[in-house]
This record gives C-alpha cells, structure tokens and sequence, in this order.
C-alpha cells in the first residue's frame, strides 16, 4: 500500500511539474525566425504587431502605428560582423548566439530614438506602449534551430581582457623599463609606480555600446583617484588598445560616456580633450577641447575649439562655464593587479 501511495505522490508531483510548463507555454507567445525565438506575454495580445525577417524581430504598438506614429517598440537582431551594428543608434548589445555550425552572432536590441507614439493627445506613453518598450529589456530570447542563445555573453570585462591583465602583471613582476613598456603599447607609469598592489584595473562601458571596457591606472585618492594610463576596448570581437596616458598626459572617464584628456606642458599652457570612444574601434572622436595657453595670449588665454582646428579665444568665464560640464569624473576604486581574478577560458590575444 505504501508503494502505490509513493507512486500516485510522484505520479502526481510529475503531472504538477508537467501542468506548471504547459501554464508557463500558455501564458507567452513565441515568436520565430530562422535563428531565434522571443516570447512575450499573452496579456499583451491584441496591443501589438510583429514583423518578422530572417535575422530580425521588430515588434510595434499597434494603435500608435495605426495613429501614424510608427510605432516602434523594440527589435531584436542577430549580425554577424560587430561593425554592422556599431555605429546605429538606440542599439546595444545584449548577448551573443552560435548556430550549429558555430558561427557566432552579437545579439542587438534597438529601442526607438524619436517619439514613436501619438504625443499629440499625451506626452505620456500610453501603458501598452511602455510594456512593450520595456519588455525588450528583459524579453527570453532561445536559439533555434541547434543555435544557443548566451545573455551577456562577449559583453563583461571579466570575460574578455584576460590576455591584456595578464600582460600587464607580467610587465610589473619583470620591471619593465619605460621604452619597453612603449614598446608594447602600455604607459611608462607602471615602471615609474612599479607595484602591483599599487596599479589597479576596472571594466566600464564607455562607449555605451552595451560591451565592457578595461581601464587600467594608478590606484590614488584626491585629484590622481580614477586617473587612467591605458585603456583597451574590443573591435570585431577581439581586445584592442586605444590609448595610454602619462603624469603628464592623464585620462579620466568623465560624464559617464566621455574621455577627457588632461594634459600639461608647463605652468603657461594646459588643457582638457574630450572624446568619445567609437563603438567597434579604437578611434577617439574630438568633441571639445579646453586650452590654457599664456604663450598664445598672456592677457587672455583661455581658448576653446569644437574642430578641433581653429581655436576660439573666449572669456574666463565662458570658458570655465562651458568647461564643468565635462568635470564630473568617474574616481574608480580600482581592482589592485595583486588580487586579479583571471578566468581560465578566456583564449583571446591582445595584439
């Protein structure tokens, strides 16, 4: 009797597992292209309309649509070259999927970058619209088809830059000298500080893009915290170095998308850089420089250029006015090189 009675309890606990997926499965609508599956809720039925590609799927608000104001909520695409996707705006990388051949795909969602509703009778999103919108920031993406979908995968800096950490420890642990060091693309700072505890690392996305950064500098307080002495980003998958810094030449993440380059060539001439990262490169893009030069004009020698060509000579206080928008530094509390965790999967090399 006590056997048939453990028998109908897994019988039952198995009808019960078996009951809860097929209310999960109910309760989402899938929807497949050639690649990859999203679910969304069925309490959104009847909000929404589907356009499906062979690597895309966009989804849109149906009443916003039919106003004549697009629509557009989010979609979600598979590219196969990161430089297909770098550049566009309101993307961001999300994960990666590799098909049953093994080609790998960066997953991307875009949200809209103008008002794809009727604002007209509300600046406020109507609810449908806003459930939509954020549902692409946390819609369940599957591969199909033998593909395999991984959230956040090629995305976290502890994931990506074990080459490049490596690298560095072994520069400090060998005492590279400054023109080695130069060699190899790294700041002559390492051999000026020459210790690991005191030469710290961090991953921060810089340029938005929804991938990791690695930033590596002097781990300092007051106006030295968060300073910056070699920066490396990811191009077409693969780690890449952008830039390195020195006492004179720092780099600092400011305004949370921003680089500024603070550099000195004596007590009459200084200034700030300020530069975007671009996505999938290892370009800076100028977008305002800062200049202190007594020499150029000793009465007068604030000066500002936005093409980085011609210089605008502009007053004490315009220049200091326009200049603190970009003084919000990022003063990081860098991870010391001594205490580096290195997975041990990670194979890429750093040129």
């Amino acid at each position: 009797m006590k056997k048939i009675f453990a028998v109908f309890i897994i019988c039952l606990c198995f009808l019960t597992v078996f009951a809860l997926e097929s209310i999960s499965k109910e309760n989402n609508t899938i929807i497949k292209n050639k690649l990859f599956s999203i679910s969304i809720p069925n309490q959104l039925n009847g909000s929404y309309e589907i356009k499906k590609e062979k690597d895309k799927i966009s989804i849109f608000h149906t009443a916003s649509k039919k106003a004549g104001f697009g629509g557009f909520a989010f979609g979600i695409k598979a590219y196969k070259n990161p430089s297909d996707h770098a550049t566009l705006p309101g993307s961001r990388k999300i994960g990666e999927l590799v098909d049953k051949k093994g080609v790998i795909y960066d997953i991307v969602l875009k949200h809209p970058t103008d008002v794809q509703y009727d604002y007209t009778k509300s600046p406020e999103a109507p609810e449908a619209f806003k459930s939509l919108y954020n549902l692409g920031e946390e819609v369940n993406i599957q591969g199909v088809k033998g593909a395999k979908y991984f959230k956040n995968q090629g995305m976290k800096g502890e994931d990506l830059y074990k080459s490049v950490l490596e690298k560095h420890i072994k520069a400090i642990n060998e005492k590279w000298d400054s023109s080695k060091l130069e060699k190899e693309n790294m700041s002559y700072m390492y051999n000026v500080i020459a210790q690991k505890d005191k030469i710290g690392y961090a991953y921060y996305d810089v340029n938005v893009d929804g991938i990791d950064e690695l930033l590596i500098g002097e781990i300092a307080q007051g106006d030295w915290k968060g300073v910056i002495y070699d920066i490396y980003t990811m191009v077409n998958r693969q780690p890449k170095h952008v830039i390195s810094g020195g006492a004179r030449n720092r780099y600092y993440v400011c305004d949370d998308s921003f680089l500024c380059n603070e550099y000195s060539s004596g007590a009459m001439e200084s200034g700030v850089r300020v530069y975007n990262l671009v996505e999938n490169s290892t370009e800076l893009f100028p977008q305002i420089n800062f200049k202190y030069d007594g020499y150029e004009n000793p009465n007068n020698p604030w000066f500002l250029t936005y093409t980085n060509e011609e210089w605008q000579n502009v007053s004490e206080s315009a220049y200091n006015e326009r200049k603190k928008v970009f003084e919000k530094y990022e003063r990081f509390d860098f991870i010391p090189l001594s205490n580096a965790i290195i997975p041990s999967n990670n194979k890429k090399k750093v040129p």
